[in-house]
């Protein structure tokens, strides 16, 4: 009878633990199809972006690729901006690098764009500008 009980208790223990790691398991998949989409529309996002810009390069409208690519970087650095308060040292210091670099090379080579494409709002322009005159005083 002892063995029966024992047989018993470690079947029911198998058995417990199986649907435990099923539930388990079935959590993980649907965590992982809820960033799955995202995933993928973020690299169609950026399929979409790439090719216009070989077209644009490609159609000799380098005036335009370079602004596409300069709205893509802005997003970037407002993206960047607002992760860094989660961030830990080593990511900031090293978006304060970069950003410091950004900055330089905008000073170098300000934007002279007047084509077709949307112009960045004056707001979120001196929203940058704050964030990389900032970037690049920390570097001093």
């Amino acid at each position: 009878m002892k063995k029966f009980a024992l047989i018993l208790g470690t079947v029911l223990i198998a058995a417990a633990l199986v649907a435990a790691g099923w539930y388990v398991g079935y959590d993980r998949r649907v965590l992982t199809e809820a960033y799955a989409i995202p995933t993928i529309d973020k690299h169609l996002t950026e399929a979409g972006v790439t090719a216009m810009l070989i077209h644009q390069l490609d159609s000799a409208h380098t005036d335009d690729a370079r602004h596409m690519l300069r709205l893509q970087l802005d997003g970037q650095i407002l993206a960047i901006d607002a992760l860094l308060d989660t961030s830990d040292a080593r990511s900031r210091e090293l978006a304060a690098k970069v950003f410091a670099r950004i900055a330089q090379y905008r000073a170098e080579y300000p934007s002279s764009y007047t084509g077709q494409l949307a112009q960045v709002d004056a707001d979120v322009s001196a929203k940058i500008d704050a964030i990389l005159r900032r970037a690049k005083e920390s570097q001093k």
